[in-house]
Parts: C-alpha cells; structure tokens; sequence
C-alpha cells in the first residue's frame, strides 16, 4: 500500500498523472485578488542608431529584440513618432539625440542604441533620455563574446529598473526535463524560450531541476544508477557529482534563498517507505530530518526569508499543503479546498504560494493561496492537464507544464491569469521547469 501511494504522489505531482480521488468543484475564480498594486506603464521612443551602416542588420536585430523585451515586462508602451523624426532621431550621434523632439507625443523616455562588432563579440552602446529636459537617465555599454541578444536582455533589465525600480528577469534561465528519442534529459534555456541547450545526454528518466541562487549549479533527479538519485550539476566547472544517493527515494531538492541550505524529500530504506523532509547545510554537511509523521512528505519549498517552508503531505489521507517552521516546528495544514493539492512553489515576494489543484473537470490547473490561506484562486483554465509551476525571480510570472493529448509543452503566465503564452520550440513533451534568479 505505501508503494503504490507514494507511487500516486509521484505520478501526480511530478509528471502530470494519476489522481487520488475525484475533488469537489473548484472555487469560483476572483482573479481582483491577484495584486493590489497599480499597473505602471512608461511610453517611450526606441531609436536604433544606423551610423555604421555595415552593421545596421544586426541594430535593426537588435531595436526588435529589445522591443519584444520591454513589451513583455508589461510595463511600457512603446511609441511610434512620423517618420520625419524617427529619420532624424537615428541619424543624430548617440550621446546627443534631441530627445525634446517627441515630447509632445507624450513619451517619458527615448531609448538609443548603438551595436559595434568587436574582436571578441559583440558591444552594444545603451542611452536613455528624458524627452522633458534631455537628461541622460541611463549611459551604458555592455559588452558580450556570445550571442547579441546578451546583451540586449541586460540593457532591458536596467531601463525597467530604470523607470519601475524593478529587477528584471531578462538574464534569468529556464531549466527544465525533455524527452529524448530513448529516455529523457536535462536543458536548458533562456527566459523567453530562446536558446535551448542540452545539458546532459544519458536518455534516463530524470525530474525536477532547482537552480542555486547565483546559477552555478543545477540540482535534479535522475535515475541513471537505477534509483532516484540527486545530482548536483556544476555548472562553471561542467562537473556533475552524486549529492544524495541513500538506499531508496532520494527526490524533490530545493535551494534555500541564501544558496547555504538545501530541503530535500529522502525515504532513506526501500522505495516503499515514507519520505521525509530533511534540512542539509553545505558549510557542515549536517543533515537534519524535520518531518517525523507516518505519512509522505516532499516537495518542499522554501519563503522568501528561509524561516518557512511549504511542502506536500498525505497525513489526513490525500496530497495536501502544509507549512512549517525551518526547524520543524509549528506545522499546519494550508490547503484545505479538494483532495488534491501538490507541488507548491513559494513566490519570491512571499505573498503567494502557487500549487497544482483541480478544477471541477478534475483537471489538474495551478492554483495560488496567501500563505495564512485566505485567499485562494485558479488562475489557469481552459482544456489540458497543467503542472510543476515554478515563479520568475520578480515575483510577476509563472512557467509550467501545459499537457494537451498526452503532449507537455512549456507555458507562461502572469500572475493575475493573462498574457499565456507558451515557450520555446523544443518538439517533445517536457517536465518539471525551474525558473532561476537573474
């Protein structure tokens, strides 16, 4: 019996599968509650400066690139003046555009660049303006010896920080589990979908990456030994080496937000036995357990300040969220709306705690709850099996799996339900994404 349930645990939380038990209709979604901050939005002028004419495909590459980026912070619109100025704007050097000449339009901001190529790559010279009084807000170069659209994301992560006081999420990665044609592997990618890379190449069943804080290491589940083991995947050093490999289950590892402490879900014994949520320091190598119930406990996840954790647990009979303590303590069961609710995963502004729920078609959806459980909302709909989300380092999105006849791809979201969208061109199902800090 405890095998096939942690079976069932597995199969649902971490690739999409079976159900427990049919739940009750899901609540009725008020997505008002989502945020109460007002939506800001900048309108600006872009202005690709064309005075190397050698390199004037890759600025136009470039204004299109940094265009899509900016539209997809959700914070600026961006403006189009006539023709006339748009011709005089991007023939006027970059440190001296007459930003003044589109303020009538009512733009609050005119972006400038400028690409160079160089020896060893690519520079792109960054200039922001204020069209009021023509002060200089933003003047910077960013150099890269890899692909332009480095540099680009950086430059859209300082003009939004910029104008919002927002930390951007444009060199942020995406990990996240493929099927290959004999197993499956580890990839990654960028935020928007871009510039997939295969990480490993043993076609072994394998699951949930977590990034560490500074996105030196990858940590996942793999079964290339034959057991589910944790591998710690370093990745300045391209090195990979057995983090936890105990007799049975070895599954779920997370990154506390200071990168010093890892929660991980480990049987310790045969497979069949229960897991528990254990607390490992790197500096010390100290491993503590901090669930000690006759049940499963796994999928834990750190708050933002690394004093809590939420996690899954089949303690009252069926998956459930509860929350505790760093060190074990003052548990409490949080969700409490069906009899499956799984893979939780802490937003980094600490306001909402995203899960895998269902809905009244017993379809798996992601849902969000406050952590003091009062509000509680469904923010995915439509047909398809969703799953394993996982939130941007601003707080402001989420990536997850859309499953649509038996096919899984990756899908974003904001976090009031609009905007979806899904990400990259990886042909094959995917599983498990893990969205890293900047």
């Amino acid at each position: 019996m405890r095998r096939y349930l942690l079976s069932v645990l597995m199969t649902g939380m971490l690739l999409g599968g079976m159900l427990l038990a049919p739940p009750p209709a899901a609540k009725a979604v008020d997505l008002s509650v989502i945020t109460n901050e007002t939506r800001l939005s900048f309108k600006i002028v872009l202005v690709g400066n064309m005075d190397h004419k050698e390199i004037s495909l890759l600025t136009k590459r470039g204004e299109a690139l940094v265009r899509r980026d900016l539209l997809e912070t959700g914070y600026f619109e961006i403006l189009t003046p006539p023709p006339a100025v748009l011709s005089q704007l991007a023939s006027e050097p970059l440190d001296s555009i007459t930003a003044h000449a589109v303020a009538p339009m009512g733009a609050e901001g005119v972006v400038g660049m400028q690409f160079s190529l160089e020896n060893d790559g690519v520079q792109l010279h960054g200039v922001v303006r204020d069209p009021l009084n023509g002060a200089i807000l933003l003047d910077k170069i960013y150099r890269t010896s890899g692909k332009y659209a480095l540099v680009v994301h950086k430059f859209v992560d300082d003009i939004l920080f910029q104008f919002a006081g927002i930390r951007g999420v444009a060199t942020s990665r995406i990990a996240f589990i493929g099927r290959t044609s004999h197993g499956y592997d580890l990839f990654t990618m960028d935020f928007d979908g871009e510039n997939t890379r295969r990480m490993t190449f043993d076609n072994v069943l394998a699951f949930n990456p977590a990034w560490s804080h500074n996105k030196h290491h990858i940590l996942y589940v793999t079964y290339l030994h034959g057991e589910p083991q944790i591998i710690d995947y370093d990745l300045v050093r391209g090195q990979r080496h057995l983090l936890f490999s105990y007799p049975g289950l070895n599954i779920t590892p997370t990154f506390s937000p200071d990168g010093k402490r890892l929660a991980v879900a480990l049987s310790r014994g045969r497979p069949s036995q229960h897991t528990q949520i254990y607390l490992y320091a790197f500096a010390t190598k100290h491993l503590e357990r901090l669930t000690y119930s006759r049940s499963n406990n796994l999928s834990p996840t750190f708050s933002p300040s690394g004093n809590a954790l939420a996690f899954v647990s089949d303690r009252d009979g069926h998956p459930q969220i509860f929350l505790m303590d760093s060190d074990g303590s003052n548990v409490h069961r949080l969700t409490f709306n069906g009899s499956y609710n799984v893979a939780p995963a802490w937003s980094p502004r600490g306001d909402w705690i995203a899960y895998v729920c269902m809905n009244d078609m017993h379809r798996p959806k992601i849902c969000l709850i406050s952590p003091d459980g009062t509000s509680r909302v469904m923010i995915t709909q439509g047909p398809g099996r969703d799953d394993s989300p996982s939130w941007s380092p601003d707080g402001r999105f989420l990536v997850y799996t859309r499953q649509i006849r038996g096919h899984s791809k990756l899908a974003k979201i904001w976090i009031d339900g609009h905007g979806r969208e899904f990400l990259g061109n990886y042909s094959r199902s995917v599983l498990t994404p893990s969205w890293s800090s900047p």
